[in-house]
């Protein structure tokens, strides 16, 4: 009996078109449902920073200290980005000289803690720099709690070009700083070089 309606279902090409059609269509489902399929892209993925995965600023703070607030911090990670796709490229290259520019001394920093230095793409948002950055860039502990990270971005001026800036700092004792949003004007009150 099961040779003859074999015969039959291959004399009618519809059916076995569309038994095939119907696998395919089980397989992919599947594939899809156990995880198989294609990952999606995230694409602020590349931009994410994990302050815990960072290490210790190397040695002990020199003769000059950098202070956010007066707490005595070390400059573990900077980001700068151009403000708009109409500005010019930053290029790693260029960061130390922009942050001399933001504030006289401050690549020093960079040199002696052995800071990361990430170089992000245009912004289009200039107030949507900072709350862009402080979730990004991820302190170990929770909101509102004390925390030796100290996060701070918003927008600057480095030799009268307008810039983003952000950095994670690392305070000698938990503070509750948190996150900071600056702009322009407060950097030099915010941020010190003392002796």
């Amino acid at each position: 009996m099961l040779p003859a309606q074999l015969d039959k279902l291959t004399e009618q090409p519809l059916v076995i078109i569309a038994a095939v059609v119907g696998v395919i269509v089980v397989i992919v489902l599947l594939r899809m449902l156990l995880g198989g399929g294609r990952k999606s892209h995230d694409p602020v993925g590349s931009l994410r920073e994990n302050l815990a995965d960072y290490p210790p600023a190397p040695g002990v703070p020199g003769a000059r200290r950098l202070r956010m607030h007066d707490v005595p911090v070390r400059l573990r990670l900077v980001v700068v980005a151009p403000t708009g796709k109409q500005q010019e490229e930053i290029t790693p290259d260029q960061v130390s000289e922009l942050l001399d520019d933001v504030h006289r001394g401050l690549a020093n920093f960079v040199r002696s803690d052995k800071s990361r230095v990430k170089v992000w793409p245009p912004q289009l948002s200039v107030a949507g720099f900072a709350p862009t950055f402080h979730r990004l860039v991820i302190s170990p502990e929770p909101q509102g709690k004390p925390s030796r990270w100290v996060r701070a971005a918003g927008p600057v001026k480095a030799g009268g070009r307008p810039i983003l800036l952000g950095l994670a700092l690392y305070a000698d004792e938990p503070v509750k700083l948190g996150l900071l949003v600056l702009e322009a004007h407060e950097w030099a009150d915010a941020l010190r070089i003392e002796r």
